[in-house]
């Protein structure tokens, strides 16, 4: 009798604590859908998000891709990413087909608001993305943006960049290959051994683009949430207060550096480059598996020397890769910048922060002050 009446006692307990944990997570979901869950698809937009929507009650702002650092031109969704669309109610995008894996999210989440924050954005032209692996004689085919109207005689100077109070190891972005392990292996098999780009998708780095992505994405927010409206309206005039007065910065750099060329790699900084007057004459979109073939480095060495160019600029992590290539043999110097796709700040004022570094640098790499 005893024995039953114990094994009584501990069942009666194990039914309590199973609806005490039961209750706990039924709240736990009600709290949520109660709330709003916005989703960025990577960083630059999810910068943008996190300051238009700070303070506000009750909201989450989640970035998709946030264990991948850099571009995510060829990103797969994990089973990871899938549950988080899953329970999103907002999904902000950059657009210009950035993002690839975009087909397979609509299809599945169709009651999901994606919002693409570059709509009505004039882009410029993309640049192959190249993976092969394999011999030099396949050459990556990169577009060369030229204008024969211009005439620049001996104007560039060869100074290197150098900031010793700047971490690289953070905020400079890496384009890896999207292989690395998620969960368990669950990416999906990359079915592209490269991609070609209809348009340069990097709007960021320009900071018109950005104002507009900020428009785009403060109306989503109203739109999702409007009780909260004018707190959003709020901070992303501050938001535009920040970035209006980079753009006045970068503008009164473009007086001493217009009209100088270049050769970059990376296609956001065509975008920045362009703000200050400077022509990117070839640009080679380099990531973790980009081997400079010996057509693309003749190529880009004749520009070079056509154009009397002596400052190149490339990310932190392939500035030794292109040295290695170009710079000894035209004497000139690689400048690293930084295309803002990953790092350990938050919010717009981080992007300022790293916009007006790469402004320094280039400044310094052609002896402006």
């Amino acid at each position: 009798m005893a024995k039953r009446k114990a094994l009584f006692m501990i069942c009666l307990l194990a039914v309590a604590f199973g609806l005490t944990a039961l209750v706990a997570v039924l709240a736990e979901r009600e709290e949520k859908s109660e709330g709003l869950l916005c989703v960025t698809s990577f960083y630059p937009v999810q910068l943008l998000a996190e300051s238009v929507a700070e303070g506000a009650e009750g909201v989450t702002v989640r970035n998709l891709t946030e264990s991948h650092s850099g571009c995510i031109h060829d990103y797969t969704l994990t089973t990871r990413d899938m549950r988080l669309l899953s329970e999103a109610e907002l999904f902000l995008i950059n657009g210009g087909e950035m993002e690839l894996f975009l087909e397979k999210a609509a299809a599945e989440y169709k009651d999901l608001e994606i919002v693409d924050t570059s709509k009505g954005y004039d882009f410029l032209e993309g640049v192959e993305h190249s993976h092969d692996h394999g011999a030099e004689e396949e050459a990556h085919s990169a577009e060369s943006c030229t204008d024969p109207t211009h005439n620049h005689e001996d104007e560039h100077l060869a100074e290197s960049c150098t900031d010793p109070t700047h971490d690289h190891e953070e905020d400079v972005a890496i384009c890896t290959d999207p292989t690395h392990d998620h969960e368990e292996g669950d990416h999906e098999e990359d079915a592209h051994a490269g991609h070609s780009d209809a348009v340069n998708a990097h709007i960021w780095m320009d900071i018109d683009g950005y104002l507009l992505q900020l428009s785009r994405v403060e109306e989503a927010f109203v739109a999702a949430d409007p009780a909260q409206a004018e707190l959003y309206r709020a901070n992303a005039e501050e938001c535009r207060k920040e970035l209006t007065k980079l753009k006045e910065e970068y503008a009164a750099a473009r007086e001493a550096l217009s009209g100088k060329e270049t050769v970059v790699f990376h296609e956001g900084f065509v975008y920045l480059l362009n703000m200050l007057g400077i022509e990117s004459v070839h640009c080679l979109a380099m990531d973790s598996d980009t081997q400079i073939a010996a057509g693309e480095a003749a190529e880009i060495m004749e520009e070079c020397k056509r154009h009397n160019i002596a400052v190149l600029f490339a990310e932190a992590d392939y500035v030794q890769a292109v040295e290695d290539t170009f710079a000894k043999e035209l004497s000139g110097k690689v400048i690293a910048l930084d295309p803002v796709t990953g790092g350990s700040g938050t919010g717009v004022s981080y992007y300022c922060e790293i916009m007006r570094h790469n402004l320094d640098c280039i400044k310094q790499a052609y002896g402006v002050r």
